[in-house]
């Protein structure tokens, strides 16, 4: 990269950032799905993607600070490439992006309301509600030690040549660990505000009715029994498919991409995953990253 690349790269990010800091107040009652990641926040989007008044589809990162791309957000959103450059275009804000896109993801979906997943948003609960006070925030939370299982082995995705790759990208179990302790402190900071819900990963896979009741009080919507149908993988954008075929995807609720992780039923069989998965060196150096955290949530031995 010669000098005068990172010199407009840099430029690029300080002009990204006075935009994302622009105010911006929104009316809007969006919902917004955070926590650290392998953590359950995709089960939780196909399952509300389910209720006849929400669309939530595949992360957009709408809400972190990112320099977006077209391509990828246009399959992902279903939302012509054409149309989401004028968009940015005429955004003067992120917050007022984010209310356009949201806009015209309702509308290719046919729903009243529209929740975001993207498990980075735990760390911009602060910014968001600044932006959008009527937002209710959902942070998600799972047994750390089991959240390091499933990080260590999931891939990283990235856009590349035209379609979504999926690459493994090994960290050390102990960042892994810190990451989550990260995650849950960035979004237990919220408690007490009305606008601030938990779900706990080990309560929606065995008392899903209760706690999908208890989350549809939350974002005022009546709870709707096809929330518990079967959750059968549902894999996320296809970088294969072009503006009109995703659009057709995303009016389905479904949007293909072979080889996703993002699949198969949801068994209890993952809570305790630890207990078999990590090694008694492994354990130890989780535990003493996460102890005081687990023993904070209540995730006993």
């Amino acid at each position: 990269m010669t000098i005068l690349d990172k010199v407009r790269n840099r430029t690029a990010r300080v002009r990204q950032h006075r935009w994302r800091m622009r105010p911006h107040r929104s009316i809007q009652r969006h919902i917004v799905i955070g926590g650290s990641p392998r953590s359950g926040t995709t089960l939780l989007r196909r399952i509300l993607d389910q209720h006849p008044a929400l669309c939530c589809g595949p992360e957009m990162n709408l809400f972190i600070p990112s320099r977006f791309e077209l391509e990828p957000l246009a399959v992902l959103s279903g939302i012509p490439r054409p149309e989401l450059t004028a968009i940015f275009r005429s955004s003067t804000s992120q917050g007022e992006l984010i209310d356009a896109v949201a806009g015209r993801y309702r509308q290719l979906r046919h729903k009243p309301r529209w929740v975001e997943k993207t498990p980075r948003n735990v760390r911009h609960f602060g910014w968001i509600l600044e932006r959008f006070p009527e937002a209710r925030l959902i942070h998600v939370i799972r047994d750390g030690r089991d959240v390091v299982c499933s990080a260590a082995e999931h891939p990283d995705r990235r856009w590349a040549d035209g379609r979504w790759v999926w690459r493994p990208h090994p960290r050390p179990i102990a960042d892994h660990a810190r990451a989550w302790v990260t995650d849950t402190s960035a979004g237990m900071r919220f408690r007490g505000d009305p606008r601030y819900h938990e779900v706990r990963y080990e309560d929606l896979v065995t008392r899903p009715e209760a706690t999908l009741r208890e989350l549809c009080a939350f974002i005022g919507e009546p709870f709707d029994l096809r929330l518990l149908e079967r959750q059968e993988g549902r894999p996320e954008g296809d970088g294969r498919s072009g503006g009109a075929t995703g659009a057709a995807a995303v009016s389905r609720g479904v949007a293909a991409t072979p080889g996703s992780p993002d699949r198969g039923p949801v068994f209890t069989s993952s809570i305790g995953r630890w207990r078999h998965d990590l090694a008694g060196a492994e354990l130890q150096e989780v535990l003493r990253i996460c102890g005081p955290r687990l023993r904070e949530l209540g995730y006993g031995d």
